[in-house]
Order: C-alpha cells, then sequence, then structure tokens
C-alpha cells in the first residue's frame, strides 16, 4: 500500500515574500497577536480592522463571500499560491471582481518572518449592495486565528467517522463560501453520535466528502480512490500535494456500500493536513501500528 509522506505535505510552503523597500507593511508585530486578529483591504494596503465587517456587507447579509483556509506551521504560511489560485477561480465563477494590485499587495504583506502557528483565512465578500445587484466592489480581509493541530499522538490514533443521512449534499458543497450552515449540520452530526468527521452523500447516493474535508479511501479491490469535483467535492490544496505522491489516486464514485470495502481511509484539510481514519462506522479499519509503518507514514512536522 502506498505511503503518505506527510512532512512533505506539510512542510512545503509559499517562497518567501518581500515588499520591494523591504519593510513590512503589518499593523503590528505577530509576536503580540492574541487569539485572532484581522486586516481589511483599505487605501491600497492591508491595515487593521478596527470595526469588522459592514453591516451593509452582503458578505454579512447574505452570506454573499467567499474564502480560502491556509495553515502557518512553523512560522511559515502553507501554499500560499495554491490557495489564491483556487479564490481566483471561485471569484470567477461567482462574479467576483479581483483587483490586479491584490496579490502583490497581500505577498509584501504576508513576507513578515515572525508569524505564530494558527489558520490565516483570505475572505473575499461582495460588499455593499441591493440585493442580487452584480459585485462591483469586493472587499478583502484577512483572519488570523490560533488553530489547534493534530498533536503526534492524535495522528497515531487516528479518528472516528460515520456516514451520515442528512444533510444532502449538492454539487456546490465543495464551494467555500459564506453558506457554510450545510457543513457546520454535518459536523454536529458526526459529533452527537461520537464520531469527529461525518460523510456526506448527494441525493443519489454518491459520497461527495466529510463535512470539512477531503477524503481518500483505499478499496480491498486495490483502487485508491476521492470522491469526484463534478459530484461537489472540494479542489483540495492538501489533497492536491497528496496526488502528487500517489500517482494511483483517481477520482471514482463512491458509494454506501463501497465504504464496507474500505481497507484504509484519511481524510485532508489544512488544518488536519493528512489525518488517519482508524474507525469508519464502528468498524475498526486500521490498527496504529499498521497505519504508522505501512499506509501513512503519517508525522506532524517536528519543530
Amino acid at each position: 500500500m502506498q505511503r503518505i509522506n506527510q512532512n512533505k505535505v506539510q512542510q512545503k510552503c509559499c517562497p518567501p515574500l518581500y515588499a520591494s523597500d523591504g519593510r513590512s507593511k503589518l499593523p503590528s508585530p505577530i509576536s503580540h497577536l492574541p487569539s485572532s486578529t484581522s486586516w481589511s483591504w483599505q487605501q491600497n494596503e492591508m491595515v487593521a480592522c478596527s470595526g469588522g465587517v459592514s453591516l451593509n456587507d452582503r458578505g454579512f447579509r447574505y452570506g454573499q463571500h467567499l474564502f480560502e483556509t491556509l495553515a502557518i506551521r512553523d512560522k511559515k504560511i502553507l501554499f500560499f499560491k495554491e490557495h489564491w489560485e483556487r479564490l481566483i477561480a471561485a471569484a470567477q465563477r461567482h462574479h467576483f471582481p479581483m483587483e490586479a494590485s491584490w496579490h502583490k499587495s497581500l505577498n509584501d504583506f504576508l513576507k513578515k518572518e515572525s508569524w505564530k502557528d494558527g489558520l490565516l483565512r483570505i475572505f473575499l465578500t461582495a460588499g455593499e449592495g441591493t440585493l442580487g445587484s452584480p459585485i462591483v466592489t469586493p472587499n478583502l480581509f484577512l483572519f488570523w486565528e490560533a488553530a489547534d493541530f493534530p498533536s503526534e499522538e492524535k495522528l497515531k490514533e487516528g479518528i472516528k467517522v460515520v456516514s451520515l443521512d442528512s444533510p444532502i449534499g449538492t454539487t456546490l458543497w465543495g464551494e467555500k463560501t459564506g453558506n457554510y450552515w450545510g457543513h457546520l449540520n454535518a459536523l454536529e452530526a458526526a459529533r452527537q453520535v461520537g464520531a469527529e468527521e461525518g460523510l456526506v452523500f448527494d441525493q443519489e447516493g454518491f459520497l461527495i466528502s466529510a463535512a470539512m474535508a477531503n477524503v481518500i479511501l483505499w478499496l480491498d479491490d486495490g483502487r485508491l480512490i476521492t470522491p469526484p469535483r463534478a459530484r461537489g467535492a472540494r479542489d483540495g490544496v492538501v489533497l492536491a500535494q497528496v496526488r502528487q505522491q500517489l500517482p494511483d489516486l483517481i477520482e471514482a464514485d463512491v458509494t454506501r456500500d463501497d465504504l464496507k470495502k474500505v481497507v484504509a481511509m484519511a481524510v485532508t484539510n489544512s488544518r488536519l493536513n493528512v489525518m488517519p481514519v482508524t474507525i469508519l462506522d464502528g468498524r475498526k479499519i486500521i490498527t496504529h501500528k499498521d497505519h504508522r509503518e505501512k499506509n501513512f507514514n503519517a508525522k506532524n512536522g517536528k519543530k
């Protein structure tokens, strides 16, 4: 069974970022950050938020916003380029105009070397406007928060996952928008039965993903599969890194019956990285020793 080198997935990050004048545009040293902090695009630069998101912003009023979540590990922002590309693609799909200067300005902003580990979210909101009117002046926000990354012990232990009857996902399930109620309902439903993630299916009974993560499945017939993006699975950045290590990984439809054939499993997202699943629908699918030595080689990046 092929291995995922989790260190390799985790340690790749965006290249060093420097402003043209060599100075940082951060409003305050990151070493003094509280449990969360935020910035917004104002007058051609990122500045510390003082008043939060306007109540008139459609991103707040209607959930009309897009986002990407980036992990910061060992003070490095991971996969900025890949996340930014996905935000641009989502903006094009949903008709959010993007300012050409944003990419360079964010590069200049993020070059600060003293980021604390945590999660950095990039939000693109629709801005002010009437219901259904074209998006003309979207707003750009950054939000940093401390994060509970999996420990070495947790990676050895793995997580419990259950199949859910509801919510029913759609082809838009993988879109990172302000309409996240279904994802939260799915996560809550899983937790209510003692699991840490829940599997979401579409109306035809095909697996889309976990509530908050992509899914990788090893089946007893030797196939290594992940649900198709056409079904609504998100174009995950961590999953894309795994694809580079596992060339046999393919997209294929997965039914509830197929889950009975699973011999190993993992879920992926920016916070969990590559997290082994050790119990699926009450069935133990992999031992701690096998997971550690044969399947995932999962390590959480020693500092």
